[in-house]
């Protein structure tokens, strides 16, 4: 039996300023199951994408295993729910599976948080996070000393401080300044699979970016950012969060919204981009659960996009 095709025109701003996205569910020859290829139309190109050809770039988070960690927060950690006669465990003999989990979203994985980490307004992640999918540009940035850039930061920068730089997001971002993405995923260089279970601490400080890279991504005119460091801001930063800040466009040292803050921006942490995803134009399904909090694990998709002919 052939299934009808199925189209449906999702509201552009449901999407993203600049995309309008098509869906068509189409049936391969000799095939058991659809396969839906996603057309954009962005600017004035369209691509397309095959949904079977996404690549999730979280860190899939191991209750019993190696997990990544930021500050020395305790390890996500599960255990079967206990209720009087119960147990949710079946080698335990309860009737089925339920776990009780413990998890800090910021610093055990890949998450995704809202202006509300910075400020005193709920702006829940469940609520900001509702792109469907958008368009997305993956680069890949080398992570240099602070010796070796005159750009700034606050607070003031230490000659061992391992930065982003806008030098070299410039550099990346150069075959891709014309297509205004509504997302920017950064990998940082050299990318070595320690991420997946890397424990950050005083002794082993993450990569973060200068004041001078995190205007040049607002400059990009991006709502998301997605990188593979656990914050945009040095881990011992005396509180600052300045990268933060300026993201959102929030003043500095405060912790009020004003009229011109940016609600509907994300920050995506903690991921991780294997090398087998090259440079280039994506489409971004950012995955997140209805939390009503500043952050939320996520999963983020990437979902190649090519130009259709003409």
């Amino acid at each position: 039996m052939v299934l009808p095709s199925i189209t449906k025109v999702l509201r552009q701003g449901q999407i993203c300023n600049t995309c309008r996205i098509l869906r068509h569910v189409l049936i391969a020859p000799n095939a058991t199951e659809g396969i839906m290829k996603i057309t954009i139309q962005h600017l004035t190109v369209s691509y397309f994408a095959d949904s079977a050809a996404g690549t999730s770039i979280a860190i899939p988070l191991q209750f019993d295993g190696a997990q990544p960690n930021h500050f020395g927060t305790n390890k996500a950690s599960h255990e079967p729910l206990r209720l009087a006669g119960f147990i949710g465990k079946t080698e335990l003999g309860g009737s089925c599976n339920v776990d009780t989990l413990q998890i800090v979203p910021h610093c055990n994985g890949t998450h995704t948080e809202t202006i509300s980490h910075i400020v005193n307004d709920d702006i829940w992640i469940g609520h900001a996070a509702m792109d469907v999918c958008c368009m997305a540009v993956l680069i890949s940035v080398p992570v240099v000393t602070a010796t070796r850039t005159s750009e700034d930061y606050r607070p003031q920068l230490n000659n061992e401080d391992k930065l982003i730089t806008a030098a070299s997001l410039k550099a990346a971002l150069r075959p891709f300044t014309e297509l205004k993405p509504a997302a920017l995923v950064i990998r940082t260089l050299p990318n070595t699979t320690t991420k997946r279970s890397q424990s950050y601490s005083a002794e082993s400080s993450p990569a973060f970016l200068t004041v001078d890279a995190i205007k040049v991504i607002n400059e990009l005119g991006c709502r998301h950012l997605l990188l593979d460091l656990p914050s945009v801001d040095r881990m011992y930063d005396d509180g600052l969060l300045t990268n933060h800040h300026i993201f959102w466009n929030v003043p500095e040292k405060s912790h009020a919204m004003t009229a011109d803050s940016w609600q509907d921006k994300t920050i995506t942490e903690m991921a991780f981009i294997d090398d087998a995803l090259a440079d280039g134009v994506y489409l971004l399904n950012l995955q997140v659960p209805s939390f009503s909090g500043d952050a939320a694990p996520s999963r983020p998709i990437l979902l190649p996009l090519q130009k259709t002919n003409g």
